[in-house]
């Protein structure tokens, strides 16, 4: 037992010492279209803890939809913010599209920024214990991974793409709950720089492909996971978004496949600030029928 137990925790440290530079992240995105990282700072409890804030938040706020209004009113004020253009993106607070057919899912986009503004200018939002609870645990999750994305903008040599010029990076975190119902139709590219894929309670329904000149739906599969195989859980996903194209990385396109079950899935979006996104032709997208 205790020969077992250290070499458990040799390899929990072997994985989580994998540096990210390892080998070239560009290649990595270019032939497989992620990289694998092993670097997980919050346990598989901690987020399903946080699934279990969620579902408290969806049931107050579609049980009090007084509320769930007054948060819409926080975000829209938000988005005409200055606070708004590091972000380069109106994608904040909750949205509910359980009753929207082959969507059936409900999101929330959280950003310290968006916290404070509601903090300051409605508090009463953050006095509802449903509500200061998810935001709280949303922001230790998400500053728990901005290291992440610094390391891969210096893997990149564009260390100055992201410009994070205040404490804050211009960060994203989507918490997201997927009902059985929800089907995916096309795959799509993130708008943003980096994606990162934090935990999923079921891994397997992910699917996606290195950027090609053409894609069909057989180019799709769910990643494999080499370093902590024990926990897929332990595993995290970094992706390129639409952000890169001008230095000659693109997006990985991916969807959600239907499982026909619940699914919640937390990611992190690494934005550009003060960025006006430039249209470019990226190859066209496949039905998909999974």
């Amino acid at each position: 037992m205790i020969v077992q137990k250290i070499l458990f925790l040799s390899m929990s440290l072997l994985c989580a010492l994998q540096p990210l530079q390892a080998m070239p992240l560009a290649e990595d995105f270019k032939h497989v279209g992620y990289r694998e990282i092993c670097d997980k700072k919050q346990t598989a409890a901690t987020f399903d803890f946080l699934y279990a804030c969620f579902d408290e938040l969806i049931d107050f706020f579609q049980t009090n939809p007084t509320w769930a209004q007054k948060l819409y009113h926080a975000k829209e004020r938000f988005i005409r913010s200055k606070e708004r253009g590091y972000y380069s993106t109106d994608f904040f607070g909750f949205y509910d599209e359980s009753a929207v057919p082959g969507r059936s899912q409900i999101s929330f986009y959280y950003s310290i920024h968006f916290h404070e503004f509601i903090c300051t200018y409605y508090p009463e939002l953050n006095d509802i214990p449903e509500i200061s609870y998810f935001l709280a645990l949303c922001r230790e999750i998400q500053n728990s991974y901005a290291h992440v994305f610094s390391e891969a903008a210096t893997a990149l040599d564009l260390e100055s793409l992201l410009s994070w010029e205040c404490a804050n990076p211009p960060i994203l975190l989507k918490v997201i709950k997927y009902l059985p119902s929800y089907m995916a139709t096309k795959p799509h590219y993130d708008g943003t720089a980096f994606s990162l894929f934090l935990d999923s309670t079921d891994n397997e329904s992910l699917l996606l492909s290195a950027y090609k000149s053409s894609l069909t739906p057989d180019d799709f599969s769910s990643p494999v996971k080499t370093c902590c195989q024990w926990n897929s859980r332990d595993s995290i996903l970094l992706i390129p978004g639409v952000l890169l194209t001008e230095f000659s990385i693109y997006p990985t396109p991916h969807f959600v496949a239907r499982s026909g079950k619940m699914r919640y899935a937390t990611i992190a979006f690494a934005m550009r600030p003060h960025y006006t996104p430039q249209q470019k032709a990226l190859t066209p997208l496949p039905n998909v029928n999974r």
